[in-house]
């Protein structure tokens, strides 16, 4: 506001230009809050595995259902972040949450922005597929699969391990929609644009140049204007896998160790019960193997036949 009063003619930066030029400025008068290590390494959760599976990674959410005065149809937004090697957060409010469109927002998205390597989701019924059947490869999956990116789910009841989308969220969340009273979509969907276009500065302040000036050789794949993509079968499962996160629970009593795979219980030793293991699900060789990470070095614990239902 005290920018817009003195350059009355000029065009008004964004919070995030101004906090970054406060910063470089050494001119910040709150110390950053030191960020608390230790929790993750404990329970073994496997960062190093998780890192080796690709260059780009990305992930993405539905960011709860909205209500606001007046109205009884709920709000869905979608979320999405890339958070390696570069960082760009984009929301767009949608009709329903479910995978359909979600796949409508990615396939416009990956026209301008690379199609990423990896691809972090949750459990929800609209990324996996189905409450019921087991070992279903749903639509949502069968889109990744078929344009090349590995799927990676977080751990159930466990939001943190899928991080990145789910801070964005909470930002949102507080900033936006906790401090404005919206009474129609065109408020909401103007909300949403400043939102995304706050993202767009600091990407194109730290890395547009990674993405948009050729130097990487051809990492980066787009996808074209008019091109579909098959999700009703799975074209081919030769080289495609399917990653998961999971944390292995044990009742002692009801259950033994084990971790859920896509509505079916897969059995853990005991040893490794109360901690995070990494999943490989190799549907080509209908494999799952199970690993355990400590101080950076993989070891497998388990491995079983696993049959696609496809």
């Amino acid at each position: 506001m005290d920018y817009a009063a003195q350059y009355p003619d000029d065009p008004i930066p964004s919070i995030w230009s101004i906090d970054e030029s406060v910063r470089k400025a050494e001119l910040q008068t709150r110390v950053p809050k030191e960020r608390k290590r230790g929790g993750s390494a404990y329970l073994l959760y496997p960062i190093h595995l998780i890192r080796k599976l690709g260059y780009i990674h990305q992930s993405a959410d539905f960011i709860g259902k909205k209500y606001i005065a007046g109205r009884t149809e709920p709000i869905n937004i979608f979320s999405t972040s890339y958070y390696a090697p570069f960082k760009l957060y984009q929301i767009k409010r949608i009709l329903a949450e479910t995978s359909l469109y979600a796949i409508k927002e990615l396939e416009a998205l990956w026209t301008t922005y690379p199609i990423p390597n990896v691809f972090r989701i949750d459990n929800g019924l609209q990324f996996r597929g189905t409450a019921r059947a087991k070992k279903a490869i749903g639509v949502f999956l069968k889109f990744l699969l078929n344009m090349g990116v590995t799927p990676l789910f977080g751990s159930p009841s466990k939001p943190w391990t899928n991080p990145h989308v789910e801070g964005h969220n909470r930002v949102f969340n507080e900033k936006v929609w906790g401090r404005n009273f919206f009474t129609g979509l065109e408020q909401i969907d103007h909300e949403c644009e400043q939102f995304n276009r706050e993202s767009l500065d600091l990407f194109r302040f730290r890395y547009s140049e990674l993405v948009f000036n050729g130097s990487t050789n051809g990492a980066f794949r787009y996808l074209g204007q008019s091109q579909s993509v098959n999700c009703a079968n799975l074209e081919t499962v030769r080289g495609k896998k399917i990653y998961f996160i999971r944390f292995v629970e044990s009742f002692e009593r009801t259950k033994k160790a084990h971790v859920t795979i896509l509505n079916e219980t897969v059995r853990i030793p005991e040893k490794f019960a109360h901690q995070f293991v990494f999943v490989e699900w190799n549907l080509e060789e209908e494999w799952l193997s199970i690993y355990s990470e400590y101080q950076g070095v993989s070891t497998l614990i388990e491995k079983i036949k696993f049959r696609p239902n496809i």
